[in-house]
């Protein structure tokens, strides 16, 4: 009987892998949560720049138009020539002001106050820029100025002393805009138009109403957004396949060592055969198995007879030399699942699964004719040996590993007892 794979001297995580396959999955899933943690702040973080451009933008706008405000009130308004397709303000003239002069030449001048001017400006900007602006009020004295369904809202806010409205508007047929209003403020400028509506400086007599193109921005946002994201795939598989590679190198190489040890501290140095503490636990293996599987077992209890006149006559390392030929010469004779192994200075136990008595002593009988036949030459140095081997074999009433040794031990010294050289069956 083939005796089973030695798999239980390797340590658990070595021989399933699993505590190591649950170490990469949980490295990889911390790996991939931290890089998407990351990540998903970049891109809501992308979002927010975006808009803060916008922002920005629009505020620009907003102080242009105040500015230019400004400055046309500091000169009372600015003339200019009136031409085809220029009109008078009809609006200045409700108030009770004229709008136009005639010059000395008989050429005529119409006043543009800053809301004219803004908005004429507003139609050059959305001509040639696509951004649009303007003034506009929930009272106003132009009716073009009043507000659509979104100023009506944040004009409303405002008076709640509300601050600056926005939003991104994405109308039907139409390229995204955004829309940005904040509240316009009553100064002298203003109630030289607004005085009648009851308006005091500081009062919130409209707002500021800017629409700016944003298609190609937020055409930029996606595409920073989709390069992010492959930004992110691109950096997880890397980092999963980095410290899957390296943890994997890490594993074998400690499995390499692992190996390594656990050959160390089972073989005997000098013959590469198995040391005694290995073939012992192995003895206890096998008698349990043969005890329950009711399968017969053999022990061979071996000595190399006067080693101690070998090494006295020719030295210690003609010694070792002779009992690496000599367990060399045992191995030879051994079945594939036999366990051979030196357990002292000059003794050796082989433990023959399956093997009834007339087996183990053909073995014994085959091993010492095989090294008495043997001759080790060093040098000028020759040298013959001869080994006494004990035999026992397990029975009903004799299962434990210690006396299996005790009948095999009482055998080898009958061996010796007997001159030596010879095979014994106890």
């Amino acid at each position: 009987m083939r005796a089973p794979p030695d798999n239980n001297i390797w340590p658990e995580p070595l021989r399933s892998f699993a505590h190591i396959k649950l170490f990469l999955t949980s490295l990889c899933t911390v790996l991939a949560l931290f890089v998407a943690a990351i990540f998903v702040l970049l891109y809501w973080r992308n979002d927010d720049l975006i808009r803060l451009r916008m922002h920005e933008q629009a505020v620009t706008y907003h102080d242009l138009i105040m500015h230019t405000k400004n400055w046309n009130f500091d000169y009372g308004g600015v003339y200019v020539l009136k031409r085809s397709k220029v009109e008078s303000n009809v609006y200045l003239r409700r108030l009770g002001i004229n709008p136009d002069v005639t010059a000395m030449n008989g050429s005529t001048f119409t006043m543009r106050n800053h809301a004219i001017m803004i908005n004429e400006i507003s139609r050059m900007s959305e001509m040639k820029e696509g951004a649009k602006f303007r003034i506009t009020s929930l009272h106003p004295i132009d009716p073009e100025n009043a507000p659509d369904p979104f100023e009506k809202q944040a004009l409303e806010k405002f008076e709640r002393r509300m601050g600056e409205f926005s939003r991104i508007e994405y109308p039907l047929g139409k390229p995204p805009i955004f829309r940005y209003l904040t509240p316009l403020m009553a100064d002298k400028s203003c109630l030289e138009c607004h005085k009648t509506q009851g308006y005091k400086v500081g009062s919130i007599v409209g707002a500021v109403s800017i629409a700016l193109p944003v298609e190609g921005i937020l055409r930029e946002a996606q595409i920073s957004k989709v390069l992010l994201i492959i930004a992110a795939v691109m950096t997880l598989g890397m980092l999963i396949g980095i410290s899957y590679f390296l943890t994997w190198r890490l594993v074998k190489k400690l499995d390499s060592v692992q190996r390594r040890y656990t050959t160390l501290i089972s073989t005997d140095e000098l013959t590469r055969l198995r040391n005694r503490r290995y073939v012992m636990r192995r003895l206890e293996e096998e008698c349990e198995r043969a005890d329950r599987m009711e399968n017969p077992l053999s022990l061979l209890l071996i000595d190399v007879d006067h080693f101690k006149l070998v090494n006295d006559t020719f030295g210690h390392p003609f010694g070792d030399q002779v009992l690496r030929r000599a367990s060399a010469r045992m191995k030879e004779g051994l079945r594939r699942y036999d366990i051979l192994g030196r357990i002292g200075g000059e003794e050796f136990l082989i433990i023959s699964p399956g093997a009834t008595v007339e087996d183990a002593m053909a073995l014994a009988e085959r091993i010492r004719s095989q090294i008495a036949a043997m001759k080790v030459i060093e040098g000028d140095r020759e040298c013959s040996i001869t080994v006494s081997i004990g035999v026992t074999s397990m029975n009903a009433l004799e299962m434990t590993p210690d006396l299996l040794m005790r009948k095999a031990d009482v055998a080898l010294y009958q061996a010796k007892e007997q001159g030596r050289d010879r095979v014994i069956y106890g």
